[in-house]
């Protein structure tokens, strides 16, 4: 009897334990499923942000011609633009004093305002993803991503811009050795940068929570 009772045990423990591979299986294959339409979201999120990036640098048509300065009403009513993207795209997680959200949004404020004081212009800008290389799953609201993204755009040569998380260059005045200033030019420019960052899902969409680390290629 004792022997028909430990038989009996040890089916019902493999019983459980094929029921518990069963369920663990099916569970992986929903999930596999399920995270299928979350990828597509974060590519869409990603590529929506590329191309409202362009903007970030962009005044209206007639001040972005040499030689026009631009009004402070101007560059105030570009930030407020700017500043409801950033919170569109831009987690509002703060880690200790830190918040990436305001990190970005300094930035662009702080060229606007530099290539206002030099004179430097942003022409125009044109951004698109080469590729996502990898969307890697940290839990239900967590992604990182690794991606690059080619940039080419028409400005002044130190015009300040903005590529995907970072500022570029910086308005400043070249001079030859007697002291004149060059004359400012159009000049074309091409940046390829591959980044790698973190996405949060937060009140139903994903969003931009750090930046581990990028390079940029400058593409002539």
């Amino acid at each position: 009897m004792s022997s028909f009772n430990f038989l009996r045990r040890i089916n019902r423990g493999i019983a459980l334990g094929i029921a518990l591979v069963i369920g663990l299986s099916c569970y992986l294959v929903y999930d596999g499923i399920a995270f299928k339409d979350e990828r597509e979201a974060i590519k869409q999120t990603i590529e929506d942000y590329i191309k409202a990036m362009e903007s970030f640098m962009i005044l209206p048509g007639r001040y972005r011609e040499i030689g026009v300065k631009v009004p402070d009403s101007i560059i105030e009513k570009k930030l407020e633009e700017n500043k409801a993207l950033v919170s569109k795209y831009f987690s509002d997680t703060r880690i200790r004093d830190y918040s990436f959200r305001e990190s970005v949004f300094r930035d662009l404020e702080y060229m606007l305002k530099d290539n206002q004081k030099t004179g430097d212009k942003v022409k125009n800008v044109e951004s698109k993803i080469k590729n996502i290389k990898s969307i890697t799953k940290h839990g239900s609201n967590l992604v990182t991503v690794e991606a690059t993204v080619t940039t080419t755009m028409t400005a002044t040569q130190s015009a300040g811009f903005f590529n995907v998380f970072y500022s570029f260059g910086g308005g400043y005045y070249m001079k030859e050795p007697g002291g004149t200033p060059i004359e400012k030019v159009f000049i074309n420019h091409g940046y390829e940068s591959t980044f790698t960052c973190e996405m949060i899902k937060q009140n139903g969409s994903w969003v931009f929570s750090s930046m581990e680390g990028m390079s940029s290629m400058y593409l002539g």
